[in-house]
């Protein structure tokens, strides 16, 4: 691989031991690849800082980094962390838990981390074709798709790696010739988020390991379902974008590439609502925790949603439920808003992620969501059974709970 005068520099240890052995990493994975060098990135994004992800090993590397001084090289920020913080009907998670994942957030932002969330177009929007080094797969699946930027399905450690050294190799999403559909696929256009949000992992189911051309979701689709529709896609599928016709940039003359003797799939409404069927969760009295904002909110959805409560004033009945709605920092709501929201079980969550949490410790005993992706992971890590429903039934259900 060709590097530098600069990148050699780092190699030979100029800047530090630490940033030697993460550049040395980044140059190995692209000389595995095949690439030709390396590039500069001007945001990375780290994913898989949950303690129950990461574990000691995880918190003992962060810690490390941080204590050797190691400032990040270029803007980062960090997917959320677990939902440790919190409780669940005043069932609270061990201080030796809440302690770990405390030390990896300092870490992390003693090194320079700017924010925790799974949005970071958000916190920082890229501009068409930035390179970047992401390791979230919607955001990775957002930026490429839908903002034109470019940047690989990193892992969490590599982004890592770049965030320190500000560089990634050049491969895949970064070259013009590996952004191109290979396969066109054609679904319905979706009426609800749980609808985008099912869409998008039947899609992805059909097109696993190629860049499909997805016509027909419709050039009037919402930011929520769009982003619905990117998350649970990822579920289903590796590849790190996807032309949709009307949204990504480039999309008319990608379309050429999935012309007459391409594979070709179709996703239909009997398809979508016998999945849904399948996974519908229901109003049955035991611990619930309902669940908006896999991937996070934006602040405006949270401000709608919570508008939404404050003219109610109190619970019925003692059931242990509670609503998480989740999001990033920087809204601020009120120490009143709060503790009205509080009263009728509503949380407004900032920065964490219930699917890294084992929400079973809690007395968590199923969760209800209107995100594919949360309905798939959160059975894995967090051990507890998840059902969907769409975001709309989730707060008529919950309102239905207060007065």
């Amino acid at each position: 691989m060709y590097l530098t005068r600069e990148e050699e520099a780092i190699i030979n240890g100029e800047l530090g031991e630490q940033y030697s052995k993460a550049l040395k990493v980044v140059v190995k994975v692209g000389e595995a690849l095949g690439a030709e060098k390396l590039i500069k990135v001007s945001h990375a994004h780290i994913s898989g800082i949950s303690y129950y992800n990461i574990g000691d090993y995880g918190l003992n590397l962060m810690e490390d980094l941080a204590g050797s001084n190691v400032v990040f090289s270029t803007y980062t920020t960090a997917n959320p962390y677990a939902s440790v913080f919190t409780d669940f009907a005043s069932a609270f998670f061990d201080y030796g838990v809440r302690n770990k994942q405390l030390r990896i957030i300092k870490a992390l932002a003693k090194m320079g981390a700017r924010a925790f969330t799974c949005v970071p177009y958000y916190v920082r929007r890229p501009v068409i074709d930035e390179h970047l080094a992401w390791a979230e797969s919607n955001a990775v699946l957002y930026a490429n798709s839908v903002i034109g930027a470019r940047t690989n399905k990193e892992g969490g450690p590599l982004a890592l790696m770049a965030a320190i050294v500000g560089r990634t190799y050049y491969w895949g999403m970064h070259r013009d010739d590996e952004r191109r559909p290979d396969v066109l696929v054609n679904v319905i256009t979706p009426l609800s988020i749980e609808e985008a949000s099912t869409l998008g992992y039947l899609a992805g189911k059909v097109s696993a390991n190629t860049i499909p051309y997805i016509r027909g979701l419709g050039k009037g689709l919402s930011e929520d379902m769009l982003r619905a529709f990117l998350s649970s896609f990822a579920v289903a599928s590796s590849v790190p974008m996807v032309f949709i016709e009307g949204v990504t940039p480039g999309y008319k003359g990608a379309a050429g590439f999935v012309g007459t003797g391409s594979t070709r799939y179709s996703v239909s409404r009997e398809e979508l609502m016998n999945f849904i069927k399948k996974v519908r969760g229901d109003g049955r009295s035991e611990p619930t925790l309902y669940v908006i904002g896999c991937p996070h909110l934006s602040h405006e959805e949270v401000i709608s949603i919570v508008n939404r409560f404050l003219t109610r004033c109190c619970r019925r009945g003692e059931e242990a439920k509670e609503l998480w709605i989740l999001t990033y920092k920087g809204l601020e709501l009120g120490k009143d808003v709060v503790r009205r929201l509080a009263k009728l079980g509503v949380k407004v969550l900032f920065n964490v992620c219930p699917i890294v949490t084992k929400l079973k410790v809690i007395g968590v005993s199923r969760v209800v969501t209107d995100s594919v992706k949360a309905l798939y992971y959160i059975p894995k890590v967090s051990g507890v059974k998840a059902y969907l429903m769409d975001r709309e039934d989730i707060l008529r259900e919950f309102l239905g709970l207060v007065t």
